[in-house]
């Protein structure tokens, strides 16, 4: 059992306390979700319970966190590694090896388990979570969904009672996230405490038993599993929390305006293959005018990041052409004309400050425009603050702001909701919108099923090789991809 008796936290050289009396008892074999806006303190939290606070991140506490009866602030990480298990957000923050069966052994391994207990341990890793599939791979060859089921297998080796997911769905496909609701499915019915910080809800609304609402640091609303499936959108929205039946979304579709103009981007007869490989992509045929919002879906491995790498410029198409206005675009000009928000945010963060970072490269004084586009994502108390020090939602907004001031005709989104609560999204939603009507030419890479409803006027499905072709949506196409994703 874990309570948090009147238990609060404040970082070292703040001046708040991002957690605030909180009272809170979660019981043995329990399924826990915590949620609420981003930068509520959900991520302190699960920091308090598996040992980064106090040891790796230090402040002040007041309070206590018991396990079983065991102050958790006076137990060593070591002491906590076979307790309490994390699963973060971005499974290669936790990654030490480069092949998947040493990645499984490394935390048997540190705690000084004889070769032959480490071996017991994976083996039962492999068969209770039917990973050998798994074994003896790279970890750069794995899908996200793959990372992830390695990475709870490395947790479970070390047989914790607790499990705490970070985001654990935010960088997955569908069939991914269902796959991770079937591990889910098993550690609770072998008795196992879990814990989910998230913001998507559709996969767990039949696991979980709690739910529980930060908000500003406490603890404001504990729900039943009835009680906070049956929320009416109205109250949902009022708390900031997404839907916990996306599907249901397609019935509330309206339709985007149609541009029908001449400018825009053709695409014709585009072929790509890795080297000497086979086609990734073939034969992919579509066009997209100003103003035009389109999604690009398809499942992992389809080749979606690769369509966006050739368009972008950043990869040569092996056959076929890419014409803006009906100039055929060589890839120097491809990437002179497009902005690309990259999934994940680390990798395009460079600047000393959010304000710095939305500037970067632009010769001209846009002062101005860096105001108004940090006022429009709510970032503008974070203005001098280092992107690193952002969570992960605050990251994505300023790597969407930095899209905008660069003013491209194109902007690719590539997951632009991953790790994004409802406000968010819908203000990404707002901004991609008010883009478009600008003449900008989008297009967005996403599994958040939410997020297209309310954001695309036209979809683009990726089989693996061909495209089919791009569908103007309506409802009746939603319903059908709807049942596509949920059934």
């Amino acid at each position: 059992m874990i309570t948090f008796d009147n238990f609060s936290f404040r970082y070292e050289e703040r001046d708040k306390f991002t957690l605030k009396d909180l009272n809170l008892t979660i019981q043995t074999g329990e399924f826990v979700l915590l949620t609420g806006r981003s930068g509520c303190g959900k991520t302190t939290l699960i920091r308090c319970l598996n040992g980064l606070i106090p040891h790796f991140y230090p402040g002040e506490s007041k309070g206590d966190i018991l396990l079983d009866g065991h102050s958790l602030l006076e137990l060593k990480p070591s002491d906590l590694a076979g307790k309490v298990g994390t699963v973060f957000q971005d499974p290669r923050s936790q990654f030490f090896m480069t092949d998947t069966t040493r990645e499984l052994a490394f935390g048997c391994e540190n705690m000084g388990y004889s070769r032959e207990e480490t071996v017991d341990r994976i083996a039962k890793a492999v068969l209770d979570l039917e990973l050998s599939d798994y074994l003896n791979r790279s970890i750069f060859d794995l899908s996200s969904g793959e990372k992830q089921q390695i990475a709870i297998g490395s947790v479970y080796a070390l047989l914790p009672k607790v499990y705490i997911f970070d985001e654990p769905s935010a960088n997955l496909d569908y069939a991914a996230t269902k796959r991770l609701a079937e591990t889910m499915k098993r550690l609770k019915a072998d008795g196992y405490t879990i814990i989910v910080v998230e913001h998507r809800f559709y996969y767990l609304r039949e696991l979980l038993d709690r739910a529980y609402l930060i908000q500003d640091g406490r603890l404001i609303q504990s729900f039943t599993r009835e009680q906070f499936c049956s929320l009416s959108d109205e109250t949902r929205i009022q708390y900031g929390l997404r839907t916990v039946y996306p599907e249901r979304e397609a019935a509330k579709y309206q339709l985007k305006p149609a541009h029908k103009s001449n400018d825009g981007l053709s695409v014709s007869n585009l072929s790509f293959a890795y080297k000497k490989g086979p086609d990734v992509l073939r034969n992919i045929n579509f066009e997209a005018h100003k103003g035009d919002v389109i999604g690009i879906l398809g499942h992992n491995g389809a080749g979606k990041t690769t369509l966006l790498s050739i368009m972008t410029g950043l990869l040569k198409e092996k056959t076929g052409s890419i014409r803006y206005n009906g100039k055929k675009l060589s890839p120097r000009q491809r990437r002179n004309l497009s902005y690309l928000v990259m999934q994940d945010t680390d990798y395009q963060l460079f600047g000393s400050s959010v304000e710095e970072e939305l500037s970067l490269g632009i010769e001209n004084d846009c002062s101005g425009k860096v105001t108004e586009t940090l006022e429009a994502l709510e970032l503008g108390a974070y203005r001098e603050c280092h992107p690193a020090s952002l969570s992960g939602g605050q990251k994505q907004r300023v790597t969407i702001g930095a899209a905008i001031v660069k003013d491209s005709p194109v902007i690719y989104f590539d997951e632009p909701t991953s790790g994004l609560d409802y406000d968010s999204m819908v203000r990404v939603s707002h901004l991609i919108e008010q883009l478009a009507a600008a003449g900008v030419i989008i297009f967005v890479v996403s599994h958040d099923f939410e997020f297209i409803t309310r954001t695309c006027s036209e979809v683009l499905q990726l089989d693996g090789q061909d495209s089919i072709k791009n569908q103007v949506l309506t409802p009746e196409i939603l319903l059908s991809l709807s049942k596509q994703y949920f059934n």
